[in-house]
């Protein structure tokens, strides 16, 4: 009988740390969950400003996208009228030089 108390004295002593032990456990468990809501708390916070931030930029580019469209339009006509002046001048530079060539 005495050994069976042992036992039994044995696994409640056993049981009681185990209890000890999930409850610290729990308690750990606890400031965990508490720092992943705070966590959570401010990353849903930097998302909605990441949003903001982008909502903003597009409605910028939105904004900006026919003024970009419009300066590509006037660079290409300006390219253009580059090179027909520069095809002009290439053309009264030969009709210069060829005259004096032909006329000492």
């Amino acid at each position: 009988m005495t050994q069976r108390l042992d036992w039994i004295e044995a696994i409640l002593e056993q049981t009681a740390q185990r209890a000890e032990a999930n409850t610290a456990a729990i308690d750990g468990n606890r400031v965990a969950i508490e720092a992943n809501r705070v966590a959570n708390a401010q990353l849903r916070s930097t998302v909605n400003s990441l949003v903001q931030v982008v909502e903003i930029h597009q409605l910028n580019h939105e904004a900006t996208q026919p003024n970009f469209e419009g300066i590509v339009t006037e660079l290409r006509k300006i390219r253009s009228e580059i090179r027909e002046l520069r095809t002009e001048s290439q053309r009264i530079l030969e009709h210069l030089f060829g005259r004096q060539e032909n006329g000492e």
